[in-house]
This record gives C-alpha cells, sequence and structure tokens, in this order.
C-alpha cells in the first residue's frame, strides 16, 4: 500500500501479453487474479493486449501467424525465429510494432494510471520501454521469459528493467551470455494454475470421470497441444483407429477450427465411439488427471502442467528452437519419450498403458523433480518489488 499525500493508493499493475498460444495468456490471469485476491487493499491489476485493434497487420502476423506457421509451415516459424535473433532484424520488427504499439500502451499506462508494468512476451519488451520512458522511466518494469529452458535473445536485449526467468539455466544464461546485473535476474518455479498445485486422489479422479462421463473402467489416453493444437493429432488419431485400440482416446484441439473438423470427421467416417473430440475447454485439469498417458508437443505450460499430474507424456513434435528445451528436460529426467512417427507414438502409448510397472518407475522419476507451483512466491516478488 502506498500513502501520497495522506490519501492511501493501490498499486497499479498492468499484465502485457499478446494471443500467441496460451503460454502468455494463461500466466497473466493468474498473476493478475492472485494479486487482486492477496492483497484486495494494495493492488489492481489491469490485463493488456499489447496490439490494439488498429494494429491489423501486427496481430495478423504474430497471432495468426504463430498459429499457422506454427501449425503447418514450422520450417517457415523457424527461420522467422532465427532471423529475429539478429540485431537488425530486431531492430526492423521492434520499429514496425512501435509504430501503433508505443502510443497504445503509453495512452493505455497514463490512462489507468499504471505504477507497474510486467511483461510477458518478448515482442512487447522494446515498445514497453519506450513507452515508460515517454510517461515516467521510473515505472518499474518487469518482464517473465515464459519460456523456462531455451529462450530467444530478445527477452535478453533491454537492460532497464528486472527479469523473472523459470530455471537456473536461464538465469546463469542471461548474465553470462546477456550481460545481465546478477541482482537483476530473480529465478523462481514455474508459474501453474492452482489446479496443479497437487494431483487427483483416487476419489477426485474418479468423480472428474463421472463430470466428463467416461466409463470408470478403461484406460484413457489423452491428446492435447495448448491453445493451438497438437500438429498431425490427425494422424494419430487415424493410427489409432486403425489398431481399433480398447481404450477412450480424447482429443483436445484447442482453438485450431480445421484440426477439429479434420479430426472430427474421420472420427464420424470410422464410427469411433472410444473417441472424444473437444474444441477449447476449460478443464485440462480434469482431463490431465483422469488420463494415463498423455501425447502433446513442447510447449513450456503443457510440458510443466502434465509433470505437475505425474502423468507418462509422449512428445510427438516441438517447435525447433523455442520448445527443444522443455523437451529435452522432460526426455533427460525419465518423464517421458519424444516420438516422431504416428504408429511408433500410439505403440508407445500402448506399451506404456499397458504396463503399470513402466509408469510406476516414470511417477517416481517425475516425483524426484520435485515440480512445484511458483505462483505465489512470483506474485510476492512483483508485489514487493519498487
Amino acid at each position: 500500500m502506498r500513502i501520497y499525500y495522506g490519501e492511501i493508493m493501490k498499486q497499479k499493475i498492468a499484465f502485457l501479453y499478446l494471443n500467441t498460444g496460451g503460454g502468455h495468456i494463461a500466466p497473466s490471469k493468474a498473476l493478475a487474479s492472485g494479486l487482486e485476491k492477496a492483497w484486495p487493499d494494495d493492488d489492481k491489476a489491469f490485463l493488456c493486449n499489447g496490439f490494439s485493434d488498429k494494429m491489423v497487420f501486427c496481430r495478423l502476423f504474430f497471432e495468426k501467424g504463430y498459429l499457422v506457421s506454427s501449425n503447418y509451415f514450422e520450417p517457415s516459424y523457424v527461420l522467422f525465429y532465427r532471423m529475429t535473433e539478429h540485431s537488425l532484424c530486431r531492430k526492423l520488427g521492434s520499429y514496425f510494432v512501435s509504430i501503433h504499439g508505443e502510443s497504445h500502451l503509453y495512452r493505455f499506462f497514463r490512462d489507468n494510471g499504471i505504477t507497474k508494468v510486467v511483461c510477458l512476451h518478448e515482442v512487447l519488451i522494446d515498445v514497453a520501454r519506450k513507452a515508460l520512458d515517454r510517461l515516467n522511466p521510473a515505472i518499474p518494469l518487469i518482464t517473465l521469459v515464459t519460456d523456462p529452458y531455451t529462450a530467444h535473445a530478445i527477452w535478453f536485449h533491454e537492460k532497464r528493467m528486472e527479469l523473472v526467468v523459470f530455471s537456473e539455466k536461464l538465469r546463469k544464461e542471461a548474465i553470462e551470455k546477456y550481460g545481465y546485473a546478477p541482482d537483476r535476474v530473480h529465478a523462481f518455479p514455474f508459474i501453474l494454475n492452482r489446479a496443479y498445485d497437487r494431483r487427483y486422489t483416487e476419489e477426485e479422479v474418479i468423480e472428474a470421470k463421472k463430470r466428463l462421463k467416461l466409463p470408470l473402467d478403461r484406460k484413457i489416453l489423452l491428446i492435447a497441444g495448448g491453445g493451438e493444437g497438437l500438429r498431425s493429432a490427425d494422424r494419430i488419431v487415424s493410427e489409432f483407429v486403425s489398431k481399433k485400440r480398447d481404450e477412450i482416446l480424447l482429443v483436445v484441439c484447442g482453438k485450431n477450427r480445421l484440426l477439429k473438423r479434420q479430426v472430427q470427421l474421420l472420427v464420424d467416417w470410422k464410427k469411433a465411439e472410444n473417441v472424444i473430440v473437444y474444441d477449447f475447454v476449460s478443464f485440462m485439469p480434469d482431463l490431465l488427471n483422469v488420463s494415463d498417458c498423455v501425447i502433446t508437443k513442447g510447449g513450456a505450460s503443457t510440458v510443466m502442467e502434465v509433470l505437475a499430474v505425474g502423468k507418462p507424456v509422449i512428445f510427438s513434435t516441438f517447435i525447433r528452437g523455442q520448445e527443444l528445451g522443455n523437451v529435452l528436460f522432460a526426455v533427460y529426467s525419465g518423464a517421458g519419450w519424444s516420438v516422431k512417427k504416428p504408429k511408433e507414438i500410439i505403440a508407445q502409448a500402448e506399451r506404456v498403458i499397458g504396463d503399470p510397472a513402466m509408469v510406476r518407475d516414470v511417477q517416481a522419476r517425475i516425483a524426484k523433480l520435485k515440480i512445484r507451483n511458483g505462483l505465489d512466491e512470483v506474485m510476492r516478488f512483483i508485489h514487493s518489488f519498487s
């Protein structure tokens, strides 16, 4: 709580995000709501999409472009990812984003009386810094690097801010490779939804299955790829259906409408009654906890959520560069496998589901990782930093 001229003033904290997958939006919402609940008299949170409605090209390029390229034209995404590591490309990108972005954020900060800014997307760092320099350079800027193990160089270019990272690997990299002052780099456990603070008990799993109208006596395989769905999920489903497996297969397509149509058409054509297709869901904790094995990609939030509930995981794909570190962390820890071909993916899932001893071994290895939710620690840091 701040007192100005005898008047009590709340901290007004802006959380900046973009609609490029759930890994930026979810922690923004979790932190914003968490701060207001923990310190209702001290903090007021404001969620802000870093791109205004006028920034049509930026929204199309970064938001829709991310969905299309990451799912259907990965080489183009990887090329863009690599190109933007160079300073000239970064400066050009920052210029185009700043044309309308700087004024958009400046007005948002000014009109809402923002006293602290938390940035959760690397593309917004430069423009947020410029907006704050125009308004009041003393307003703190805190950036959360949402990629825990393999992070783009853009995250580390601006030095006039506090940097929150989710692994000692990145903390060391920020200091030794990018020249950050050690006292400006802060490492915490990864931020998770409150629902992943603990695993479901056996009774809670049964109740979740009843809510989802799933049979209590059959094994469950889950395909999920975060907010944008899992690339090539239709091919994996096709392989599962062709094997005439007895397990229940749950397929979450997220916001990817094309993928949902493809999978649903396949399921209807094959009359596969043991396959259930979802679009974007709000009950992922239920789906993960009731599953016996998860097929997914290397997105940071998805990886950490699967590990938090202690499930064996098969990575069918990952975005090279950005998600490689997440997959390596899980695979080298003995928590899962990286398998590319749909036939081999289903074969590995069969081995996992049919071998309770293997599942117990994997769960024991996951337990050694001591995955815990860093939400409270990061909230306290943001609240108290000045």
